[in-house]
């Protein structure tokens, strides 16, 4: 026997064969494509610090994030497009804060839109989108004002221009990104409390009022899209104007507010907004407390419109009194109150016996040629049946005569 016959022989002896090695052989299952994580924002997207005058992202709260939520995700990426100054304007538009023109750029225009080009063609994959934007629209304001408006006028009107940009900026992510990512948005923690102890004392109360006013319009308006909201303002305390803590070196006693705005952020020190590296753990922590329930999606239901009131009028084409060889017709016209649009079903009677069922277009005029009728008195009336944006009438009854041709 050949050696080669001898092999073959021993493995058959054994009960294998090729196929059967083949079949033996572990199967490997194609690792797990990438998933990201996408963040929007301004500085403290960017981790922007003042002592070395540079963005430091691994400081940054949303490298924090990412870095906690890759330990249950380890194929997560992240996109980072934040950029320090910028505004909720200039995500939407390029035109950078307060209208100085833009620091960063990207390929699709502004930060909106790259984010956008990015959650279309990476659709399925974005586990993760954050926002954080909408301070520095209204830190100008503070304390002289600007624009050429008082203070408070300034704040009011750019507290409000904020709610629109911030909600146009998530609804368009969420229409590109779909329903499976997570979306968070951010409320912001109070710098100008830091007057409390730098001789500001006014401007720190009423700093107060402003930073809710402003946190809760953000909150709204990523309710309205489906955001949730990182609680970072309560993380700071920044309503607490009344628990007294130490703070040294002050030699009083200040509020839990204060003393964290002290504490976790630059403004006490360096007379600077910036969250240190303290504070941008607590604002991450925030974020992963918005991310940990993960409810099922709940978008705010949005109230049926009520249907316009609308008037139908019929008019006999010729005379009321035919003969039993004629067809009378009718004009009708549906108008609908404001800008809605008539179209639907018309339902042409003669008393309680429908004659027709047809069709009527968004301009709400119809030419209806009835079937012969009979000898007699005959009311024919219209009725519009309405549509989801209008009311159904009824035409005022056309009274025919019908006689026999002679």
């Amino acid at each position: 026997m050949s050696i080669s016959r001898r092999a073959a022989a021993v493995v058959a002896a054994c009960g294998l064969t090729v196929s059967g090695l083949a079949a033996a052989a572990p199967t490997h299952a194609a690792a797990p494509g990438p998933t990201y994580y996408v963040s929007l924002g301004d500085s403290l997207a960017t981790g922007w610090q003042p002592d070395s005058r540079t963005d430091e992202p691994e400081t940054a709260y949303t490298g924090r994030l990412y870095e906690q939520l890759k330990k249950s995700e380890p194929t997560l990426q992240h996109v980072a497009l934040g950029c320090a100054g910028a505004t909720a304007r200039s995500v939407l538009t390029g035109s950078h804060a307060n209208g100085n023109p833009g620091a960063c750029t990207y390929e699709e225009g502004t930060q909106l839109a790259q984010a956008v080009a990015f959650l279309n063609e990476h659709r399925g994959q974005v586990a993760y989108v954050t926002v954080g934007i909408g301070a520095n629209d209204v830190h100008p304001c503070v304390p002289n004002g600007a624009d050429g408006d008082d203070m408070l006028t300034c704040l009011t009107k750019r507290i409000q221009s904020v709610g629109t940009d911030v909600s146009a900026i998530d609804a368009a992510l969420r229409s590109a990104g779909g329903s499976k990512p997570r979306y968070v948005g951010m409320t912001y923690y109070n710098p100008f409390l830091a007057g409390w102890v730098s001789g500001n004392k006014p401007l720190a109360e009423l700093s107060v009022g402003v930073a809710q006013a402003l946190n809760k319009t953000l909150t709204d308006a990523n309710a309205k899209n489906g955001f949730a909201t990182a609680d970072v303002a309560g993380a700071f305390a920044s309503n607490d104007t009344t628990t007294l803590v130490d703070l040294p070196p002050f030699p009083e006693k200040v509020p839990l507010s204060v003393a964290r705005i002290c504490t976790w952020t630059w403004m006490c020190s360096n007379a600077d907004i910036h969250a240190n590296d303290v504070g941008h753990q607590k604002i991450a922590d925030a974020f992963v407390a918005a991310l940990a329930p993960r409810p099922a999606p709940t978008p705010t239901p949005t109230p049926p419109a009520a249907r316009a009131t609308t008037t139908t009028k019929a008019t006999l084409v010729g005379k009321h009194r035919i003969t039993t060889k004629k067809r009378a017709a009718v004009r009708v016209r549906v108008r609908a109150a404001g800008k809605a649009k008539p179209g639907g079903v018309l339902v042409v009677k003669d008393g309680k016996r429908v004659l027709k069922k047809v069709r009527v277009g968004a301009s709400g005029r119809k030419r209806v040629t009835l079937p012969r009728l009979k000898k007699g008195r005959h009311r024919i009336t219209v009725t519009y049946k309405g549509s989801k944006t209008t009311k159904p009438s009824r035409s005022k009854p056309i009274r025919i005569v019908v006689v026999k041709r002679r």
